[in-house]
C-alpha cells in the first residue's frame, strides 16, 4: 500500500522510445520515487501488471503491437470495477478525438508531449494521492467488514443466549405456576377444614371461653386465606395471564351486592356503613370479578383500619377532562396515613408503618393488586388521608352509555327529549347547528358565528340528532367527544340517515390532533375538519366554503 508520502509507490512506465522512458525516469528519480519499472513493448503489460502491481501506469498512445487503447481494453477486464487504479496517458498526439477515446478508454489524465516535466510531476503526485485515498477507504472498508463479521458472531452469540435464556425464563415460570397451583391446593385444602369446622363450632358452642378461642381460629384462618388470595393474585398479573371480560354493568348495583358482604365484619368491630349514590345508573366496561376484588381491598382496609366510627361509600359522576368519570369514594374514619407514606403505599409489599415494629400485620399486596386491576379496566385509583381522621380511597372509572344495560335504544332516547322545531324563521342567514358539550365552547362558536349565521345549540349527541330531525339546517359544527352518551361520530352517522341530510355538510371540530386524526375522520364521513383551538377566521372560513344556503 502506498504510504502519506507517495514515495513507495510502484509506478509502471509504457513507451516504445527509450528516450521519453529516460526523461521519466530522471523525473522520478528526482523527485525521490525508486519503485519504478519500465517496458518499450506493450505485450508486456498484463504480466507486469501481475508481477509488480503498479499502482500508477504511465502510458503512450501509439506503440507497435499493442496501442495504449488496447492496453486499457485489456485491464479492463483485469482490474476489479471497484478499485481505482490510475492511468495517466503521455502521447504525441494532440487530436481531440484521441483525447476523448483515451478518456472513455479508462485513462485517468491526458498530457500531450513535448510534456512540461512540472505538470508531469504534479499530474503523477494527484493521481497517487486519489490512489492512496482509495485505499485508505477500501482499507477502512476492510476493517469495517471484519467488525461487522465480529460484531454478528457476538449478536448471533448474544442472540443464542437470549433465547436459552428465555426458554429457562419460560421453564421458571411454569414450573412457579405449577408450584403456586399446588400450594394453592394444599393451603386451600386444610383451610376448608380449619374455617369450615371453626364456624361449626361457633354454632354449637355455648361455653364464652370457648368460643373465645374459636374467633381466634376463625381470625387467623381468615388471614391465611387473606394472604394465599392477594399472593395468586399478584402471580396471575405479574405473568401477564389474566384474562380480562369487559362488559357494561351497573356500579351502583355491583356496590350494593360487595356492601352486604361486609356487614356482619363491620358489626362485630362496631362499625358503620353508609352508602350514597348520586346517580344509580352508572355504566362502566368492567371485569366484575376484578371489580369486586379490588373493592374488597379498599372496603378490607377501610375496616381493618378503623376502630371507631365506620365507612362510606359514595357514587358520583364526574366531569374532567371531557371524559365523564364514575367515582367511588371508600371513605373510613380510621388512623389514617402519613403523609410521607402515601407515596409507598400502591408498591408491592410495602406498608405505610415496616421493620420489626409495624403496628400492623399484612402482606402488603392490597392495595397495589387494587390499583393494577382497576388500571387494567381503563381506571385509576386516588388517596387523600389525614393521620388520626381517616382515609378516602377513589375509584375512577369512565363511563359509558349502552343501551342494552339500560333497556334504551338510540330511537327511543331521542322520542324522550322534548325539542321543539328550533328554526322558526331563518329569514336570509343560513342555519347552523352547533352540537357541542361543552357551554364555554358552544358560546365562543355563537359569537364567532352571530353576524352571519344563525347558531342553534345541542349539548349532546342525542338532542343533535332530535334537532335535525325536526329541521333543515345548512350545517352543522360536531364536537367529537360529547362526554356521557353518544360521540360525535355515532351521532353524525345517525343524522346521515335522517332524510335530507346525506349531502348536508358536517363539520368535525375537535381537539383530537394527533397525526392521522383528520384522515380518520374524514374517511368516517365528515366534510371537512377543524382543530381545536381554532381562530375566528379559520372557523368562518371553514364555514364559508361548505355551508350550503
Amino acid at each position: 500500500m502506498i504510504d502519506s508520502t507517495l514515495k513507495n509507490a510502484n509506478i509502471l512506465i509504457v513507451d516504445d522510445q527509450q528516450a521519453n522512458i529516460d526523461v521519466l525516469t530522471g523525473l522520478l528519480d528526482a523527485k525521490g520515487f525508486t519503485n519504478y519499472k519500465t517496458t518499450n513493448d506493450s505485450r508486456q503489460v498484463i504480466g507486469l501488471l501481475e508481477e509488480f502491481k503498479p499502482d500508477l501506469l504511465l502510458l503512450d498512445l501509439n506503440m507497435p503491437h499493442l496501442t495504449g487503447f488496447q492496453v486499457m481494453i485489456q485491464l479492463k477486464v483485469l482490474i476489479p470495477a471497484n478499485t481505482y487504479f490510475p492511468i495517466l496517458v503521455l502521447t504525441a498526439d494532440i487530436t481531440t478525438e484521441s483525447k476523448q477515446k483515451a478518456l472513455a478508454s479508462g485513462a485517468s489524465d491526458f498530457l500531450t508531449k513535448p510534456f512540461d516535466l512540472i505538470e508531469v510531476d504534479l499530474r503523477i503526485k494527484n493521481l497517487l494521492k486519489a490512489r492512496y485515498l482509495h485505499q485508505q477507504i477500501e482499507n477502512q472498508n476492510l476493517i469495517l467488514e471484519e467488525k461487522v463479521k465480529e460484531r454478528t458472531i457476538e449478536l448471533e452469540k448474544t442472540n443464542l443466549e437470549l433465547i436459552s435464556a428465555k426458554e429457562i425464563a419460560e421453564e421458571m415460570n411454569k414450573l412457579k405456576s405449577i408450584f403456586l397451583a399446588n400450594m394453592s391446593h394444599e393451603l386451600r385444602t386444610p383451610l376448608i377444614s380449619v374455617l369450615g369446622f371453626a364456624e361449626l363450632l361457633q354454632l354449637e358452642l355455648t361455653n364464652a371461653d370457648q368460643l373465645e378461642l374459636v374467633d381466634q381460629v376463625l381470625e387467623g384462618g381468615r388471614r391465611l386465606n387473606l394472604t394465599l388470595n392477594s399472593i395468586l393474585e399478584w402471580s396471575k398479573l405479574e405473568s401477564e395471564k389474566l384474562s380480562l371480560k369487559l362488559s357494561p354493568s351497573n356500579l351502583a348495583v355491583e356496590i350494593h351486592k360487595n356492601i352486604d358482604i361486609y356487614m356482619p365484619l363491620a358489626k362485630a368491630k362496631q362499625l358503620f356503613i353508609n352508602s350514597e349514590f348520586s346517580d344509580a345508573n352508572l355504566i362502566a366496561n368492567i371485569d366484575t370479578g376484578l371489580f369486586d376484588k379490588a373493592f374488597f381491598q379498599l372496603m378490607h382496609n377501610a375496616i381493618k383500619f378503623t376502630t371507631k366510627g365506620g365507612i362510606s361509600v359514595t357514587l358520583n359522576q364526574i366531569k374532567k377532562e371531557e371524559v365523564v368519570w364514575a367515582v367511588i369514594n371508600v371513605m373510613d374514619t380510621g388512623i389514617g396515613i402519613p403523609r410521607e407514606s402515601l407515596d409507598k403505599i400502591f408498591v408491592e409489599f410495602r406498608q405505610s408503618s415496616e421493620g420489626l415494629s409495624r403496628s400492623h400485620e399484612g402482606s402488603g399486596l392490597g392495595l397495589s393488586l387494587a390499583k393494577k386491576m382497576i388500571e387494567l379496566m381503563n381506571g385509576k385509583i386516588e388517596i387523600k388521608s389525614e393521620v388520626e381522621k381517616g382515609s378516602t380511597f377513589s375509584i375512577w372509572l369512565p363511563t359509558v352509555l349502552d343501551a342494552a344495560a339500560l333497556n334504551l335504544k338510540v330511537e327511543e332516547k331521542i322520542k324522550t327529549i322534548a325539542v321543539e322545531p328550533a328554526i322558526k324563521k331563518t329569514g336570509a342567514l343560513p342555519a347552523v347547528l352547533l352540537v357541542e358539550d361543552n357551554p364555554s365552547n358552544r358560546m365562543l362558536v355563537k359569537r364567532m358565528l352571530v353576524n352571519d349565521y344563525i347558531v342553534y345549540e345541542a349539548e349532546d349527541g342525542f338532542t343533535g340528532i332530535a334537532l335535525a330531525s325536526k329541521n333543515n339546517f345548512n350545517l352543522l359544527l360536531m364536537d367529537i367527544n360529547l362526554g356521557y352518551g353518544i360521540d360525535g361520530i355515532e351521532t353524525m352517522h345517525e343524522i346521515r340517515k335522517i332524510p335530507g341530510y346525506f349531502k348536508v355538510p358536517i363539520i368535525a371540530v375537535t381537539a383530537y390532533a394527533m397525526f392521522g386524526e383528520k384522515d380518520r375522520l374524514l374517511n368516517e364521513g365528515f366534510d371537512d375538519y377543524v382543530q381545536k383551538p381554532f381562530t375566528k377566521v379559520e372557523l368562518i372560513n371553514h364555514v364559508k366554503n361548505l355551508v350550503i344556503n
